[in-house]
């Protein structure tokens, strides 16, 4: 999930200063679950508005990596999930890669 440092509840509000650094952010994250994972595509969503599926009063992106082997939609909308890896391993794996994708010089040399 990415989101601004500012609360924000509407797209329009978003500036163009922040528009580009959201969008180099998401291009990180790609980069970097690229190197980590290796999917096969992305859904990269924003959902504004709760009768838009926003459960959170706030504008957020989500970068949500996709794989042919992936459960499908009746299992999704039945409750059924499959972990595959702890959230713990997950989170060691961002974090050694983290530096070399969302960096300073990341945004700076775009």
């Amino acid at each position: 999930m990415v989101c601004l440092n500012r609360h924000i509840r509407d797209f329009t509000d978003v500036t163009k200063q922040e528009i580009t650094h959201i969008f180099r952010a998401i291009q990180g994250l790609q980069l970097l679950l690229d190197e980590v994972y290796h999917p096969h595509g992305y859904n990269i969503g924003l959902n504004q508005g709760k009768n838009a599926g926003a459960s959170i009063d706030h504008i957020h992106w989500h970068v949500v990596p996709r794989f042919p082997s992936e459960l499908g939609f009746i299992d999704i909308v039945g409750n059924s999930r499959i972990a595959v890896e702890g959230l713990d391993a997950v989170k060691k794996k961002i974090e050694e890669k983290v530096e070399k994708y969302l960096s300073k010089e990341f945004f700076e040399n775009f």
